[in-house]
């Protein structure tokens, strides 16, 4: 019996497939009734400097970024499993890398939040903000679906309310006056779901994943190479997850819980925040008397910072700018020295200010400079993006996120809980226990399955002392990933500290596996 040949391929049978392996065959249509997805994979992006882009959310988010940023529009379907419902488009940047002749390609960065505008945080850092990065990629952003110039999220303006819960108050009456404000919100949050029209209900993690792979297909990149900091490492993980073939090399830095939980989460951040402090008192007692305003005692220091933020209560000091500093505003502005590794340093100069009232001099004006950048606003305000946008798609994102959902009384009763976890940031961040507490849709935890054993090794790093994303949830993910996570800590302060001018150990391993592939052992640590 003659053997039976296999048919040879045909030109252009195999120019297809060619060109399947290309951009994303087995991304759209692995399978046979699957939606056709080739309209977005094969999209050309049109690149125009910012400054000159019609959209005028993109020009105001990008008007103070230095060099010479460009944007564009990426074309994506609200759902993927049915395009025929609409569409949206996500607002792009990028820096072009510096040596062209040298250039890797292009490294995706996601800044997380939820609810940050990437053309915000990129133009605040500009193309030099990412260690050695920059000049051997081209560095490209997004502002994801719900958020900034990407068919945002609105609450319209009495959308305050989405923050107000968190308002720290002591005259309404701790957990009753907390209670209170949450029931409040219900009207608020119906207006949401009035005003945001489709996207709503297609915000989340798991959609912009699938975004993620368009973009990586519009850029003409096989292998998507990443950097995703605070959410954006769950966005990194989630990605890994539905695409392990698609991950070139990737980095997580302040690395988020993969599966969060409301309230384990709120309570964490709130310790890790009161560890942050501590940490950043005791680098100033260290010192001694004569070196440190706060004293040598960090335990006795500690103390009076707590009753000194208590005070502002009662008695508001004067601040920069002609503002009063409440403790609401203290609070901020600590939090936000906490987060940034270069703000770090201006943090006992602050709390010397709130302990020994002490009026607002070059530090006080430093501090908040610090906390602004670290933010990536102006000191004087947050512009069109602005604070009750972000917490509108930042609570979009998180509650589709979730099918969890706390009632205003069992927040109210876990009060205590976060006052134990920190007198001083506890009962601001009580509220993030009710952020989903009354959202017009519901959510699901899809995005908590970010097992990636078939992808390549990927980079993980937290700073111990990192008060936003605690170190003990990068080995939480570490731990879900799986074995392709290779894990790395340091032993500073500060949240997400790669490009950061004092975080040198960080950044030269971290440049040591974007730009040769070459990873540091698992479980390094940078001292």
């Amino acid at each position: 019996m003659r053997p039976v040949l296999a048919p040879s391929l045909s030109l252009p049978l195999a120019a297809a497939l060619l060109a399947c392996n290309l951009t994303a065959c087995a991304s759209r249509d692995e399978t046979a009734g699957r939606p056709d997805l080739t309209s977005y994979y094969d999209q050309e992006l049109s690149w125009e400097p910012c400054s000159r882009d019609q959209d005028k959310t993109i020009r105001n988010e990008t008007r103070h970024a230095p060099g010479a940023p460009e944007c564009a529009r990426l074309t994506v379907p609200y759902t993927y499993a049915d395009p025929a419902k609409g569409e949206l488009k996500l607002a792009l940047m990028r820096y072009r890398a510096k040596e062209q002749d040298r250039r890797l390609g292009s490294l995706v960065l996601s800044f997380g939040g939820p609810g940050e505008s990437g053309l915000v945080r990129l133009g605040a850092r500009g193309p030099d903000g990412f260690s050695k990065a920059g000049g051997r990629y081209d560095l490209v952003t997004f502002d994801p679906r719900g958020t900034g110039a990407s068919s945002p999220v609105r609450c319209g303006p009495r959308g305050a309310a989405l923050r107000a819960a968190g308002d720290y108050d002591e005259d309404a009456g701790g957990r009753s006056g907390l209670a209170d404000r949450i029931g409040d919100r219900a009207e608020d949050l119906e207006e949401c779901g009035r005003r945001s029209g489709p996207v709503l209900a297609h915000v989340g993690t798991v959609n912009t994943a699938r975004d993620l792979d368009v973009l990586r297909a519009a850029l003409g990149e096989d292998k998507l190479h990443y950097l995703g900091y605070s959410h954006g490492t769950r966005l990194g993980a989630a990605y890994a997850h539905r695409f392990p073939q698609k991950v070139g090399r990737m980095v997580m830095d302040g690395v988020d819980d993969p599966a969060p939980d409301a309230k384990r989460t709120a309570l964490a951040r709130a310790a890790a925040y009161h560890k942050a402090l501590r940490h950043a008192v005791e680098i100033c007692t260290r010192r001694g008397d004569e070196d440190c305003i706060l004293g040598s005692d960090t335990d006795r220091a500690m103390d009076n910072v707590t009753a000194a933020f208590d005070r502002l209560d009662e008695q508001p000091l004067p601040w920069v700018n002609g503002r009063t500093l409440d403790r609401e505003t203290a609070v901020t502005r600590t939090m936000g020295l906490l987060r940034s590794r270069g703000g770090l340093p201006e943090a006992p100069n602050l709390l010397a200010s709130l302990v020994y009232h002490l009026p607002p001099g070059e530090s006080a004006h430093m501090a908040e400079e610090e906390a602004s950048r670290a933010e990536g606003r102006s000191a004087e305000g947050t512009g069109e993006d602005g604070r009750e946008g972000s917490a509108a798609a930042r609570a979009a994102v998180n509650c589709a996120d979730s099918k969890g959902r706390y009632t205003a009384g069992q927040v109210a009763n876990a009060y205590d809980d976060f006052v134990d976890a920190s007198p001083v940031f506890g009962p601001a961040l009580a509220s993030d226990m009710a952020l989903c507490t009354g959202w017009p849709q519901a959510g699901d935890d899809s995005s908590h399955d970010v097992a990636a054993p078939r992808a390549p090794k990927m980079l993980l790093h937290t700073s111990e002392f990192d008060p936003a994303t605690p170190v003990q949830w990068l080995h939480r993910m570490a731990r879900a990933v799986g074995p392709s996570a290779v894990t790395m800590t340091d032993t500073g302060g500060g949240h997400s500290v790669y490009g950061s001018p004092d975080a040198e150990c960080v950044n030269d391993r971290i440049d040591s596996f974007l730009l040769d592939g070459k990873l540091p052992a698992d479980r390094t640590r940078c001292t």
